[in-house]
């Protein structure tokens, strides 16, 4: 129990109130007790009480809503290989724990067993699933556009509570040599670099692909664990992957002899290098955002900002969400997106 629920569980006089509420109650005698509390709660709330009620997470984007809007139209024309779908504001409670090993705090959780997006990607994923299951679909290739609520606290500038996400997720079955991965990370990585250049302003796009798995080996070598970089490295806190290798003496190489980061630079680099002469493609193994969430490779895209800074704004990597989901291990998931209204704000 945390210090505030043995408080409560104290002044209560009901030592397991915790357990009584988690575990004793079934969850749709919770769901109906809470909805009664809350039913009698608001009908004592004035309606002076509610201006006094207001955060920043239930205030409006500082975005311009037509610059977004436009953003939209230009990623969806981007992503033309990709059907285009609108999410529900939520989830099936737990969405973002179970796939994501996102805290239940981190989210906002609802009383009807279910939870506001936080990340899109988890709710495209089980669409994914649905349609790989129910309609025995080869492929699926899924983008969305969705406002997402994070509650983690941002003390970065131009970090919200609440943002525009854009997403892609690409779900299929593995077909061996890494031929899902080569074609989906082209295909993702493309649309993005297609983005970047009908929206102009975004120049000289760094292209970064990692392989966690080669990163968290030679982190183990040294003595690191995952738990010990998932407490420290926060992937909305910029550079906290190289603080991490800073404190405690460790440089990673640039790249090592490996035969999928060969097939790599023969497939995905090469091709998009001739297409987009203007972007730059490198490995980045020092990268530790996202060890425990992806399950290998993944990709990062930074283009310059108008204010001559590169932002990380396109993240993105493979995991097994649809894999657990479908209890199949040959099931293949490649997810990715990008901060639309951050970009609105720092490059348009």
């Amino acid at each position: 129990m945390s210090n505030i629920t043995r408080r409560i569980a104290g002044q209560t006089g009901i030592p397991r109130l915790l357990e009584v509420l988690a575990e004793d109650i079934p969850p749709s005698d919770l769901q109906s007790l809470l909805l009664s509390v809350f039913q009698s709660r608001a009908q004592s709330i004035r309606g002076s009480d509610l201006l006094a009620r207001s955060t920043p997470l239930t205030a409006p984007s500082t975005a311009d809503a037509r610059l977004l809007n436009e953003f939209d139209r230009i990623a969806f024309a981007a992503a033309k290989g990709f059907e285009a779908i609108e999410l529900s504001p939520v989830c099936a409670f737990g969405s973002s724990f179970v796939l994501g090993g996102i805290d239940q705090n981190n989210v906002v959780t609802t009383i009807r067993n279910t939870e506001v997006l936080g990340d899109s990607t988890e709710a495209l994923a089980l669409e994914c699933a649905r349609r790989r299951k129910q309609e025995r679909a080869t492929e699926v290739r899924l983008a969305s556009s969705h406002r997402v609520i994070r509650m983690q606290p941002f003390d970065t500038p131009g970090f919200t509570p609440h943002f525009r996400l854009f997403a892609l997720v690409s779900a299929g079955r593995d077909v061996g040599s890494d031929q899902f991965e080569m074609q989906h990370l082209t295909e993702h990585i493309r649309v993005y670099l297609e983005l970047f250049r009908a929206l102009k302003t975004p120049k000289n796009p760094l292209v970064e692909i990692s392989d966690l798995k080669i990163t968290e080996a030679l982190l183990a070598d040294s003595g690191i664990s995952r738990d010990e970089i998932r407490q420290a490295v926060r992937a909305h806190l910029h550079g906290s992957s190289q603080r991490f290798l800073a404190d405690r003496g460790i440089e990673l190489p640039a790249s090592v002899q490996d035969s999928r980061l060969e097939r790599i630079e023969q497939f995905v680099f090469a091709p998009l290098r001739i297409e987009f002469p203007e972007a730059e493609f490198r490995f980045n193994l020092s990268r530790l955002e996202g060890i425990g969430y992806y399950t290998g490779l993944c990709l990062r895209m930074s283009p310059q900002a108008p204010d001559g800074n590169r932002y990380p704004i396109v993240d993105g990597g493979f995991t097994d969400w649809t894999a657990r989901l479908l209890s199949n291990r040959k099931e293949r998931l490649l997810t990715s997106g990008i901060g639309s209204e951050f970009t609105c704000k720092r490059y348009l």
